[in-house]
């Protein structure tokens, strides 16, 4: 008499036991639910039913009536799952800024977090549905690339940034001596 169903659709039957002759007619009171097979009949039968998926994370329930009998039927509602575009980025050792799009079921809630500290998000730290996070990548100082990881929905996304060329300055740059010359000092710096 009651039916569970999971979010996807399917088509299932329904058992109808009746004296021989007796006839009966099947209805259903939800748009979701067709009717596919036993929409009328006399004596035992089988009534086809097929529902389409639930498009929301919610639940919901309808009742299809058989020779004047209910029979309920509840379809669970979608699981929420996140889908991230672009899945991840690579950028240069300068600083940056990019966007991820956010792609979710209406009333899927989400939050976003860096834990790189180099990564910060400028905008979109939270949302429902679809959605858009916007970060920022500071400037890579040394020559070594550097992975971090922002967290949206549940979703992984990684940054890869790459490390800076090598640079090099002298101080002074043009020292000076007097005629008799002597010592001198320079100073080299650049990049660990």
């Amino acid at each position: 008499t009651v039916a569970s169903l999971g979010p996807a659709g399917s088509t299932n039957t329904v058992a109808v036991t009746a004296s021989s002759g007796c006839a009966w007619v099947t209805s259903e009171n939800a748009n979701w639910i067709s009717i596919t097979g036993g929409a009328s009949g006399s004596g035992s039968g089988t009534v086809t039913y097929t529902v389409t998926a639930n498009p929301a994370t919610t639940s919901r329930n309808a009742v299809i009536t058989i020779a004047g009998q209910s029979f309920d039927v509840t379809q669970a509602g979608q699981t929420c799952t996140y889908t991230l575009t672009p899945p991840g980025a690579s950028v240069p050792a300068a600083a940056t800024s990019g966007t991820v799009d956010v792609a979710a079921l209406a009333g899927c809630a989400w939050n976003a977090s860096s834990s790189a500290p180099w990564v910060t998000l400028t905008n979109g730290t939270s949302g429902t549905g679809n959605g858009t996070v916007n970060y920022a990548v500071a400037a890579n100082a040394t020559t070594s690339p550097r992975t971090g990881t922002l967290t949206i929905g549940s979703q992984p996304f990684t940054i890869t940034q790459a490390g800076g060329s090598c640079t090099y300055s002298v101080s002074p740059a043009t020292p000076s001596f007097g005629a008799s010359g002597g010592p001198g000092t320079v100073t080299l710096t650049t990049q660990a």
